[in-house]
């Protein structure tokens, strides 16, 4: 064959909007996320106009009352030109595009977050811009296509006009702020988003205000921004600022620990070793800092139990220490942190060109050897200082221990095994002897339901067995989400749990038919875990369709009934059967819950209860451990343990219909149902104070 010399033109790329929706659903979005993503830009804005700390003002208004539609905005008073939106904004994944053209550091990423939320997260979006004298609107259709407002491009207008038109002329700012704007010296760009996802009349603000001050992309920004909250036209009184922790007692002082340059870890059947800094990159630090308080999961800060991954500028990852391997807890829970380059201002290693760690929404990294590594390493130091703080909490507690028998717990122990399952399998169904479970319907096998949303899985979260196949199934509404042939894409977040399908196109013969005539369609696939405790995101996409459940990996179950009983223990007292406790015993304090679950002992079905509790330690003191009201003690943490299973049964089981309402009868009936079964089998154990075993 004859050589020839073939050039390729070159021509930009032709992108079909639905890869913008594959993209988009990656993103995985909740309004404090992309909250965040909007800061984000406001506060680029302000440093690419050279425009001082101090004068730099964000206002969110949320509105509720009076409209249609909810509405959420975001305003800043910096202002963009139609040549800054067909640059910048109108480019999708350009990291340049927040810098306007200007060499500065900006918290911009891929250049997508903001447009995204807008984008996937409301039915109609736009914003309203304004820069020297011309005004602009821009934003996404219902059809979630872009493009300029009818006669909204290129507008002139004046300053009080431009004001009034974006409602914002009686905004409650700085005199000064709103005479730039009036003078011409700056614009302004509120950004609106028109009924957004999950908010069906009122917004629940001051939970969503909560995680945005602490939300890992915005709560650094936030302790040097100015911005504010107006919810229907009423201000907030102070600025948003993110929550101070105070340190815990003994270890005020935040702890930098310097990563090596090198770092090991298994990659399938080999140990590798990856490169953690050179010449170009110095070695990271990792500061690690104490909360007085536990940063409990399901608390109000609870989420900021978590370790921050720093790029050059802003979060490039966020893990909670239960999803780095550290075994250190309740101590554990003391402890947040970051890990960044040496300076501040540096870029990372993990940003080097040639090892791109920095996914595409910066919630976590790429999986690869080298985070691998990083967050085992991250993990090790955490566990490190939990031991320490442990250490001290073991010594106080060795000055208060008290001689308790395990006798009484091992009697309640066998009462719980014996009713359980009865009293679970009545309210929930079959198979049932605690939280998680087979992956069973939650209504009669010959009644279908419709999907939430009209495509979802099954139930939001489930227990798998370690080296099992276990079914996981989603539920479509055909034809309305989507019709027969139509593919569903299948991934999974974690390397140590596997899917036996990535694909799956709709089948006629996967649809079931509600009471009403609806056709849904059961598609059902197989998940593998490899190691116990890991937790798994399974996400399904079609389209702009998404779907997520978690999955944790137990261990093998002995009983054919499902899962195994929930194992209760004392604390100080049985030995740790994960074996993970520092000295094989886990010390409680009277800071932790009077029932408690490391995450560890929630894969493994494991409850302890506080024997350091204040109210054990007093009925310890005054009555001893052989008393009646001991006894009556544990009784009562059992029935909160019924009352905890039950509770997330019931989400499980039934989550589209969880509720308070929902929640209060089923406690009531668990309740009911566990003194009915005391009231026949532990008469004498609490009532008699002559009580004895009977193996005494």
């Amino acid at each position: 064959m004859t050589k020839k010399l073939i050039t390729i033109q070159e021509v930009p790329n032709v992108i079909d909007d639905h890869l913008l929706d594959i993209i988009g659903n990656e993103f995985k979005f909740d309004h404090a996320k992309g909250m965040a993503e909007w800061l984000k830009n406001s506060v680029d804005a302000y440093r690419t106009s050279g425009i001082r700390q101090e004068d730099q003002y964000v206002v969110f208004r949320f509105t509720d009352a009076g409209v249609t539609h909810p509405t959420v905005e975001c305003i800043d008073f910096v202002g963009m030109s139609s040549v800054d939106i067909e640059k910048a904004f109108k480019r999708w994944g350009d990291p340049n595009a927040s810098k306007r053209g200007k060499n500065i550091k900006t918290y911009g990423g891929h250049g997508n977050g903001g447009k995204f939320y807008m984008r996937q997260m409301f039915k109609e979006s736009r914003f309203i811009t304004y820069k020297n004298g011309v005004l602009n609107v821009f934003g996404f259709s219902e059809n979630r296509k872009y493009g300029f407002a009818t006669g909204y491009q290129d507008k002139t207008m004046s300053p009080k006009e431009a004001l009034a038109f974006a409602e914002i002329a009686s905004l409650p700012i700085t005199k000064e702020a709103k005479e730039r704007v009036i003078a011409g010296e700056t614009g302004f760009t509120v950004i609106q988003g028109i009924a957004p996802e999950g908010v069906k009349g009122k917004f629940k603000l001051h939970r969503e205000i909560e995680r945005f001050k602490n939300h890992p992309q915005s709560r650094r920004i936030l302790q040097r921004a100015n911005v504010s909250v107006i919810h229907n036209g009423e201000s907030w009184n102070a600025l948003l600022k993110p929550d101070v922790l105070d340190p815990l007692a003994g270890f005020e002082e935040p702890r930098v620990v310097t990563i090596p340059a090198t770092l090991s870890t298994r990659s399938g059947e080999e140990t590798v070793t990856v490169e953690m800094a050179n010449k170009k990159y110095p070695s990271g630090k990792l500061i690690l800092r104490t909360s007085a308080e536990a940063l409990a999961r399901g608390s109000k800060l609870g989420e900021l139990n978590r370790i921050d991954i720093l790029g050059e500028i802003g979060v490039i990852g966020t893990y909670q220490l239960s999803e780095m391997g550290v075994t250190g807890f309740p101590y554990a829970a003391f402890i947040y942190g970051e890990f960044g380059p040496a300076t501040e201002g540096d870029a990372s290693i993990l940003e080097d060109h040639d090892n791109d760690c920095v996914s595409n929404d910066r919630s976590k990294l790429v999986v690869n050897d080298t985070t691998r590594a990083l967050i085992e390493w991250i993990g090790a130091e955490v566990d490190k200082l939990a031991n320490e703080i442990g250490a001290v909490e073991r010594e106080k507690q060795k000055e208060n221990q008290k001689e308790i028998t395990s006798k009484f717990n091992d009697v309640l122990n066998e009462w719980k095994n014996k009713h359980m399952s009865k009293i679970m399998s009545d309210l929930f169904g079959a198979g049932n002897n605690g939280r998680g479970g087979k992956d069973t319907p939650p209504h009669p096998v010959d009644s279908v339901s419709a999907p939430l949303n009209g495509f979802d899985f099954r139930f939001p979260e489930a227990e798998i067995q370690i080296k099992s196949p276990a079914r996981i199934t989603l539920k479509a509404s055909v034809p309305q989400a989507l019709p027969i042939g139509a593919t569903v894409f299948f991934s999974c977040d974690s390397d140590k749990v596997s899917l036996d399908e990535t694909q799956m196109p709709i089948k006629s013969d996967y649809l079931k038919a509600t009471d009403d005539g609806q056709e849904v369609a059961f598609i059902n696939l197989n998940a593998i875990g490899d190691e116990v405790g890991a937790i798994a995101t399974i996400t399904a996409k079609a389209g702009k369709l998404i779907a997520t459940m978690k999955v944790t990996v137990v261990p093998e179950r002995d009983n054919k009934g499902g899962r195994s009983f929930p194992q209760v223990l004392l604390s100080g007292h049985n030995p740790d059967p994960l074996n993970i406790a520092p000295g094989g015993m886990l010390i409680l304090s009277e800071r932790d819950p009077v029932v408690y679950q490391r995450p560890q002992d929630v894969a493994a079905n494991i409850f302890w209860i506080n024997t350091s509790s204040p109210m054990a330690s007093k009925i310890l003191d005054k009555f001893t451990s052989a008393s009646v009201q001991w006894r009556n003690f544990l009784f009562e943490r059992y029935v909160d343990i019924f009352v905890k299973e039950a509770v997330h049964e019931l989400e499980r089981k039934d989550y589209q219909s969880f509720s308070a309402d929902s929640v209060d009868q089923k406690i009531s009936e668990v309740v009911r149902r566990v003194h009915q079964s005391a009231n026949e089998d532990l008469d004498t154990f609490l009532f008699d104070a002559s009580y004895q075993t009977p193996n005494e």
